[in-house]
């Protein structure tokens, strides 16, 4: 009954909270934190009272196309009321391509999650399992912000490899299936007579 909930949603699922929130009492909502990334729903407090909502979005996001509040936030430079100017935060770039920044686990909004999560450990974790945090959680943290951008690299090469191979392979069947079938050009050997 004391304890926070912490509600973490992205894209489609801030549409979801947003739609849920609507059958919470404001008891519940004053229990709950929500922290949303590239959500295609912008979630305020004007609107539900929840102990906290942020917003963040990549500038470079796509979603922000469709989401009306964010793009009058983004524009106005945060100068409109309502309490929104807190609860949205923009992100710079940090991969310059719109289709990674969208992603949850690319840099632009793991960089954001880290420190929402080293927010929680500092606010809600004993000093005691604030050390432990800082002893394995740390350098993973560090860690895991480099491994999206090694995933995504390593996919492209894996991707590229297999257009190669399948390249190969129908160059391979089509010479094959050419020369069964008799068709193309035949090149007989030339002997040359020596005198």
């Amino acid at each position: 009954r004391n304890g926070r909930v912490i509600h973490i949603a992205h894209s489609q699922g801030s549409v979801i909270t947003w739609l849920a929130a609507q059958r919470l009492k404001p008891e519940e909502c004053k229990r709950i934190e929500i922290i949303s990334f590239g959500g295609a729903a912008t979630i305020c407090t004007s609107e539900f009272p929840f102990a906290r909502c942020i917003n963040y979005y990549s500038v470079n996001d796509p979603i922000l196309n469709v989401v009306p509040s964010a793009v009058k936030a983004l524009k106005s430079g945060f100068s409109f009321g309502d309490g929104m100017q807190q609860e949205i935060i923009f992100l710079a770039s940090r991969t310059g391509d719109p289709a990674t920044d969208h992603g949850l686990l690319n840099p632009t909004y793991l960089e954001a999650l880290v420190w929402e999560g080293q927010r929680y450990q500092s606010l809600f974790l004993s000093p005691l399992g604030q050390m432990a945090g800082a002893a394995f959680v740390g350098p993973l943290s560090s860690t895991v912000t480099w491994f999206p951008n090694f995933a995504y690299e390593m996919t492209r090469r894996a991707f590229i490899a297999m257009v190669r191979i399948f390249t190969l392979l129908w160059e391979l069947v089509h010479v094959t299936i050419t020369r069964l079938l008799g068709k193309g050009e035949r090149y007989d050997p030339i002997l040359l007579k020596t005198s």
